[in-house]
């Protein structure tokens, strides 16, 4: 086995969440990983790995190059950060190192490369990003979570092995009736298994969009026999409880919850972003999913995210800026009209799933260390 990995995760959440997943199964396999961290959220994402008993280090960082000074100034940063990385990267002396992507990840990863330490990269959207797409001259492979829309810029080999997930995510095994149970356990709610429950969210960042339309669009259908939950983010909770008010069905506003696998095994419809990750927790809870993808994302990846997921026929995809009430009204009238359709739909959503993705990326990665080593 690979015994010692380093995996650097770079800048948001959905670059470390999926690093840590990956640690956490190469320890549980006996492997002893390390994590560097960089970015802003370094710090925090640093006290998230300890608590896990995962050890982690943090490192300097370049963020993205903007214009001509933005770009001078990212290479002498870059400089400065590849040269620290090395003397991290010696000390810890990695079998291999896993990029799990961004600008911020570039240093370490270079500095891996001029170490002669394989380097691997980890891509967590249909199109992979400008950072990986430099790395991969540097890399041995590349695993990536769907299949590219521009794999023609990829400078290695590369495997769709799909997205990382938390062990209660990839492996949950809630019926709809267990997951209402806990759910109103822990949320003090009286949710019925028998009606439909349309959970709705929109992810770490642009919740404000969704947020905007949904009241508005879910009073429209009058007193249907439904039930809602609305993950509201961060300081949106007190708005959200005040343009549901007076609502004739049942509701559950949360700001924010760790436990997404109850609210997916509990509904029948879900509405959100399409974040890599979200696209691949669908997949695994088979969930027909009105999707919006975020206007603001890089490239407009979530875009490409979410025609991955439409094109098995487990979604339906609306551009933010041509997404009115009345038509996002109108399609959860026909969700309520007919939910076994949509839940059949969604049942299309398996031939996407991955749920052994961090076990594979590990073997991925030991496979082609022992080439190297041979």
């Amino acid at each position: 086995m690979t015994d010692r990995i380093v995996i650097v995760c770079g800048g948001t959440g959905g670059h470390f969440y999926p690093g840590l997943s990956i640690a956490v199964e190469h320890m549980r396999n006996g492997g002893h990983p390390k994590i560097f961290l960089t970015g802003r959220n370094a710090g925090q994402q640093a006290q998230i790995a300890n608590g896990q008993g995962i050890e982690s280090k943090i490192l300097p960082s370049s963020p993205a190059p903007k214009g001509l000074r933005g770009k001078i100034s990212f290479i002498l940063h870059s400089l400065k950060c590849i040269l620290e990385s090395r003397k991290k990267l010696k000390a810890v002396k990695p079998d291999a190192v896993l990029s799990m992507g961004s600008f911020h990840s570039a240093a370490p990863s270079i500095a891996a490369w001029t170490l002669g330490i394989p380097l691997f990269i980890h891509d967590g959207n249909a199109r992979i990003g400008k950072a990986n797409l430099f790395l991969s001259r540097f890399a041995h492979h590349m695993a990536l979570s769907f299949p590219p829309v521009n794999d023609s810029g990829i400078r290695c080999k590369w495997t769709v092995a799909g997205m990382p997930m938390r062990h209660q995510i990839a492996g949950c095994s809630l019926d709809k009736a267990e997951a209402v149970k806990l759910l109103n356990s822990k949320t003090g709610s009286n949710f019925s298994a028998g009606l439909p429950i349309i959970l709705v969210f929109g992810g770490s960042q642009g919740a404000e969009g969704i947020n905007q339309r949904m009241p508005e669009a879910m009073k429209m259908q009058g007193d249907e026999k439904f039930q809602l939950i609305h993950i509201s983010g961060t300081g949106n909770r007190e708005n959200l409880e005040k343009a549901y008010s007076g609502a004739g069905f049942a509701y559950k506003i949360i700001e924010n919850t760790g436990e997404m696998e109850i609210l997916y095994s509990a509904s029948d419809l879900v509405i959100c972003r399409s974040g890599g990750s979200t696209i691949a927790e669908l997949a695994i809870f088979a969930k027909f999913a009105i999707l919006v993808p975020y206007p603001h994302a890089t490239d407009n990846h979530q875009d490409d995210n979410a025609n991955h997921y439409c094109s098995c026929g487990a979604g339906i995809k609306f551009p933010e800026s041509e997404l009115s009430v009345n038509k996002l009204a109108s399609t959860i009238a026909s969700f309520l009209e007919n939910p076994a359709e949509f839940a059949e739909k969604g049942l299309c959503a398996r031939t996407l799933a991955k749920p052994n993705a961090a076990a594979e990326i590990l073997k991925l990665i030991e496979k082609f260390v022992d080439k190297v080593e041979m």
